[in-house]
Formats: structure tokens, C-alpha cells, sequence
């Protein structure tokens, strides 16, 4: 707290002296980019990372005069055939002096260079270096961004009724939800950050933390990231960060991954990162990575094999129980990669590691963990010819081989197609990757074949997937082998000055384990969803969203069939420039927890999860955001669920005696 109020005074006393505020606009980019990709799934799920990750991008943009084709393919919405276009641009004309030189590309079209335009940038510093001398009269030092960087964010929230597990003293902590970030930057080269995390049931302020210290460009040195840091390699089947992209509502940027190599750790997702160091060394056209890590996991072992039973990955350490597996093993990893880049054609990688742990692992059944050593050997790429980019990645880890293949074509304009494979062989155990599939990063036990196509034009903008899948082995889930697949379509459209309508249906069909006649069998589950949304902007301060979505879920063999329903109203509206109110309410009517209804909230800025709404009831939430002072934001939110029908709400210790289920938080972010 008093490191809180320390750096409170000191942002009070360097914004003194401001004489206007301007609205920061990075959380509202970040909102309305996540509503582009992100696709509520039928699971209920925290998508706070994939967040984190798009506001890191708009908090530090790609230089437009400095970026090759594959940089630029990092930016949602930017496809190879769309790199390319900007590259050739400027190519003829030369380095770029706005972003807004974007609009003269009548190739790009105007709402995609609209979408695009917020995590671009042009190197000030560097442009006048290299092509305006000091002494020019149209140069100005003010012009150059101040060296000097400060982010620091802290979020506190808290249930208002009381769950069993607190009730009957389960959990050993308080109800408090605590999150305090804080990332210091020096010009483009030096990055240190420090994050300190509690979940609500834990004891500790600082149940989690992290450190890193990030270096770039230094000598002969691309990277080097000291303390916490995830590796991004190829298409994510060897190793990537703990969160991606999966299927959404872009067809096509979710299905090639776009890695980093080495990026420092700026989550509160507690596993799969690495703890140690890392580096990367640039020599032409030619990279070279290596990487340490050791680091402890939690994890079950058994008290007299001493081998690991199992390694959860909540993160929750709330209980005894919870204490007990905290921290139980260590893992120590050492690896490499070479990779090389030849122009904006060609970008090939050669990558392996080594993971050692300190117990062995006790296998369940034939293809899980055994043994205590693991090793993972990589090879990926990404071509571009003309109008076609080629990319996969193929990974052996001694047992066998793991691949992914895709193709992105744009055979005529604003219209792009892509085709993807994948296939990964049940005795391949992902430890650290995170590939593209049905099974959320899982990538084992899973071949599919995926199509997508998006079109734009006149008439609007169209997205369709399909995506066959199946499982060649028995799951936990399933007794024997099963398959599925899913479809998605949808349409969107200016139909007048200031609104859009969306149309969408998405289809899943898959097999399920379910009890017939008390005879455990696979069934075919059919899911569906119909949705049709209105976004409006009733004024320049006023932007509304209404929505109506219908659920189906169907399991003929059992005669199951159940139907949901939801009806949302949105606003935000802007009352200054700096200050901005949301609120959303939402009406729902499910058969039960099958048929239920997902919606994301945007919720304060770094939150992203996807709800279930289901049974009947009303939930409702208002949220405020406010800047006294030009580096300071200031938000709440306050949310309520209530179902008149319902005598408790949740299970287990989660468990409540009552039928609401309402919640406060507050944020401070200081950006200086």
C-alpha cells in the first residue's frame, strides 16, 4: 500500500502542471479488436491473456518503415497478401512520414486500414535520422517520444456474498482479489517488470510473482529477456506461450500462429512459462536462440513411488490440499534454435530442447507421461510465393511426429481462402506447445482438416469455417475413438451511416459419452447458435449494442433436446473526454447448463472472460472509467447475476447459499 501511494504522489506532482487531458484510447482498440477475433466458444473460460496480449501490442506498435512482411502479419486483421501490399508501397515510394499514408492504398480498403492503423507506428527518431538533418527547420525535438516509460496497474475485486468454501473456513484466505503490475521501459531497449497476484481464497498478496528484465538491440544481441519469459517457435506444436488464438469469428487469423521467439512474461497465467534466461543473436539474415529455465510446478505425488500422479494448471491454491501441491516439482529445461529469413520471402527455423524433471512421471495408461526426461526437435516455415503463403511446422519428440500444414491464397481481391492440417498422434504429450485445434492448445490425439474463407466487399463482409476433426484414440472423455465437426458463417454490414448488423450461425457436432440406459455409450451431440446483433452510434458519445441469440442443443439417441435464449443491451457513452460510463443487461432462458448462452465482457482493462448464462435470470453490470490526470485512469466495475428460480448458485466450495451472485473491482492504471 504505501508503495501504491508512493507512486500515486509522484504521478500527481509530474502531472501537475498539464494543462489538457486526452481520452486514451488503447482499452476501447482493444475491445473492439477482441469483438473482430474472438468467438464465444461453448466453454466457459478466461481469455485475460489473449487481452494482455493485444494491449501489448497497441502499447508498443510496429514501426511501418522498419517492419518485414512477417512482422506485420503479427497485427490482426493483416494477411501475408495485405503485408505484402504495404511493403510494395513502400518499396516505390519510400519510408512513410504518417500512418495515415495507408489511405492512398486503395488495395487495403478503408475499414481494414481503420482496424490496423492503432498498433502501427512511425520510429520518429529514427525517420529523422536518417532523412532530416537536426538543423532542418521542420525538425523538433518535441516530436521524439520521451525515453522514459512507466506502466503500472493495479486491480483489486471482491465477491459480496459469501461462498462455502470461506463459509465453512475450507479456504485459507481472504475473499480478495488482488493484481498489481508494474513495467518500466527505457527507449525501445530496456524493459523491467515485476507482477504480483492473488486469487480470491489465497492467503498471500503475492501467491504469484514474476520478474523480467528485457534488453534489445544490444551489440550483436537481437533479445535477451532475465527471469520469466515465454518462447513462441513455429506454429506453437514444440513450444509457446500458455495462450493463443483458437477458431473465432476471423477465419483466417486465428489458423497461422505469428511467434515472437522470445517474449518476456507479462501474465498472471501460472504455468507454462519459462524462468531463467534466454537470448538471441542476430548475425545478417541468420538468428540464433538458446534458452534456460528452471522452475518449480505444482503437482500430485504419490507419497510412496514419489512419482508425479498429475500437474494441475489452475493456479488456485486455496485449501491445504492446494498448499500441499504447490511448488512439489522442479523442471529444468535447456534448448536452442537456428533460424534464418531471407527477405519477405522465406523464414525458416531448426529448434530443440531438453526437459528434466525431478520426479517421474506415473502413467494412467499407454500414452501419457512416463519417465522423467523429455525431448522435442522442431522444424518450421513460412513461404511466400505471390499470392500464396505457405507455413507448418513438424515436430518429433521420440516417439513420434507431430505436424501442421496451411495454406493462405487471396486469388482475387478482398478475397482470401486458407486450408490448414493438422495432425497429432496420440503418443505425442505436448509439454509446452500450444497448436491450433479443437482440443484449446491441447495438440495430442487430434488429426483435422480446416477451410476458411473471408470476403469483403460492397455487400459487406463474410467469414465461413468449417473444420472436421477427430480423436483416433480413447480420452478421458471418451471411451473410444470419436469425431466431430463444426461450422461457422457470418455476416456483417454498415447498413447505414452509423450502424452495423451481424449475422451469425455456428453448428458443432460431436460425439459424446453419455449414459443410455445406464449402459455408457458415444452419441452424436448436435450444438447450435443463432445470433443477429445491432451495433449503433446513437451520437458522437453514444454507441449502443443489442443482440439476440438462440441455442440449441440436441442429442437424439437420448432424446435430449434443450433450447436458450438471450437478449443484451449494451451501451458506452462518453459524458468528457475523460469520463466514460458501460453497462450492459443481460436476459436469459435455458432448459439448463447444456443449453446455456455464452457472452465475453470487456471488463476492466486486462479482464476478458467468457460467462455461461444459463437456467433463468438477469445479469447486469455498469462499469466507470475516469482520468483525473492525463496519466491516470481510474476504473470500477460492479456486476450482479440473479436468478428469482434459484435457491444457491454455483458448486462445491464455490458453492452459494443464495440466488445472487454480485461482485466488485477497482483499477488504477498510470501510464507515464
Amino acid at each position: 500500500m504505501k508503495f501504491l501511494i508512493a507512486i500515486l504522489m509522484i504521478v500527481f506532482l509530474l502531472s501537475h502542471n498539464i494543462l489538457s487531458q486526452i481520452t486514451d484510447s488503447t482499452e476501447i482498440h482493444t475491445e473492439e479488436t477482441l469483438n473482430e477475433i474472438l468467438e464465444e466458444s461453448f466453454t466457459e473460460e478466461d481469455n485475460s491473456d489473449i487481452y494482455n496480449s493485444i494491449e501489448e501490442l497497441l502499447l508498443n506498435p510496429i514501426d511501418l518503415n522498419s517492419a518485414d512482411v512477417f512482422e506485420l502479419q503479427k497485427i490482426p486483421g493483416i494477411t501475408p497478401n495485405a503485408a505484402e501490399i504495404i511493403l510494395s508501397y513502400r518499396e516505390r515510394f519510400g519510408p512513410f512520414f504518417s500512418v495515415n499514408e495507408l489511405y492512398a492504398m486503395r488495395e487495403l480498403g478503408r475499414e481494414l486500414i481503420d482496424k490496423i492503423i492503432p498498433f502501427l507506428m512511425i520510429d520518429k527518431k529514427s525517420f529523422y535520422s536518417d532523412s532530416v538533418s537536426v538543423n532542418d527547420p521542420t525538425f523538433s525535438e518535441k516530436s521524439i517520444p520521451s525515453e522514459l516509460d512507466l506502466q503500472f496497474r493495479s486491480r483489486y475485486g471482491n465477491d459480496l456474498q459469501t461462498r462455502k468454501g470461506f463459509e465453512e473456513g475450507i479456504y485459507i484466505g481472504t475473499k480478495l482479489r488482488a493484481y498489481n503490475r508494474l513495467i518500466l521501459k527505457y527507449s525501445k531497449q530496456v524493459q523491467a517488470g515485476i507482477i504480483l497476484d492473488k486469487d480470491a481464497g489465497e492467503r498471500d498478496l503475492n501467491d504469484f510473482n514474476s520478474f523480467h528484465l528485457n534488453v534489445k538491440d544490444l551489440s550483436i544481441i537481437d533479445n535477451l529477456v532475465v527471469g520469466d519469459y515465454v518462447l513462441e517457435f513455429g506454429q506453437g506444436l514444440m513450444v509457446w506461450s500458455p495462450y493463443s488464438f483458437s477458431k473465432g469469428s476471423d477465419a483466417i487469423f486465428p489458423v497461422k500462429r505469428k511467434g515472437k521467439t522470445i517474449k518476456p512474461y507479462t501474465s498472471s497465467t501460472e504455468y507454462d512459462f519459462m524462468r531463467g534466461g534466454a537470448f538471441t543473436i542476430k548475425y545478417s539474415d541468420l538468428f540464433l536462440t538458446a534458452f534456460y529455465s528452471s522452475k518449480k510446478i505444482d503437482a500430485n505425488v504419490d507419497s510412496v513411488t514419489n512419482k508425479i500422479t498429475s500437474t494441475p494448471e489452475t493456479g488456485l491454491h486455496l485449501t491445504i490440499n492446494d498448499l500441499n501441491k504447490k511448488n512439489r516439482v522442479k523442471e529444468n529445461i535447456i534448448g536452442g534454435r537456428i533460424s534464418y529469413k531471407y527477405q519477405n520471402y522465406l523464414n525458416v527455423g531448426l529448434s530443440a530442447y531438453n526437459s528434466k524433471f525431478s520426479n517421474e512421471f506415473e502413467p494412467s495408461n499407454i500414452y501419457d507421461l512416463a519417465g522423467s526426461q523429455f525431448r522435442y526437435y522442431s522444424f518450421d516455415y513460412d513461404l511466400n510465393i505471390n499470392q500464396l503463403n505457405f507455413f507448418g511446422e513438424v515436430v518429433y519428440n521420440e516417439k513420434s511426429v507431430a505436424s501442421l500444414n496451411g495454406l493462405i491464397i487471396s486469388p482475387i481481391k478482398n478475397f482470401i481462402l486458407t486450408l490448414s492440417i493438422r495432425n497429432y498422434p496420440a503418443n505425442y504429450i505436448n509439454l509446452h506447445g500450444f497448436g491450433f485445434g479443437e482440443q484449446s492448445g491441447k495438440t495430442s490425439n487430434e488429426f483435422g482438416i480446416y477451410y476458411g474463407i473471408k470476403w469483403s466487399g460492397g455487400f459487406g463482409l463474410v467469414n465461413l469455417y468449417y473444420d472436421q476433426f477427430r480423436f483416433p484414440y480413447a480420452t478421458a472423455e471418451n471411451p473410444v475413438p470419436s469425431s466431430g465437426d463444426e461450422i461457422y458463417l457470418s455476416f456483417s454490414k454498415r447498413i447505414f451511416s452509423k450502424t452495423d448488423l451481424l449475422l451469425r450461425f455456428k453448428s458443432e457436432k460431436k460425439d459424446v459419452a453419455e449414459n443410455l440406459e445406464e449402459v455408457k455409450s458415444v452419441l452424436r451431440r448436435i450444438r447450435s447458435s443463432y445470433r443477429a446483433e445491432l451495433v449503433y452510434d446513437v451520437s458522437n458519445s453514444l454507441r449502443m449494442k443489442s443482440r439476440i441469440e438462440y441455442n440449441t442443443f440436441d442429442i437424439s439417441e437420448a432424446d435430449r433436446n434443450e433450447r436458450g435464449f438471450l437478449v443484451l443491451q449494451d451501451a458506452r457513452f462518453a459524458l468528457t473526454k475523460t469520463f466514460q460510463l458501460y453497462g450492459r443487461v443481460i436476459f436469459f432462458e435455458t432448459d439448463s447448463f447444456n443449453s446455456a448462452v455464452y457472452e465475453f465482457e470487456n471488463d476492466l482493462a486486462g479482464v476478458l472472460t467468457n460467462l455461461a448464462m444459463y437456467d433463468k435470470g438477469i445479469r447486469w453490470y455498469f462499469m466507470v472509467r475516469y482520468k483525473p490526470f492525463n496519466l491516470i485512469t481510474l476504473s470500477m466495475k460492479y456486476s450482479e447475476t440473479y436468478k428469482p428460480d434459484a435457491k444457491t448458485l454455483g458448486s462445491g466450495n464455490n458453492l452459494l447459499n443464495n440466488n445472487v451472485d454480485n461482485r466488485i473491482s477497482f483499477q488504477i492504471d498510470i501510464n507515464y
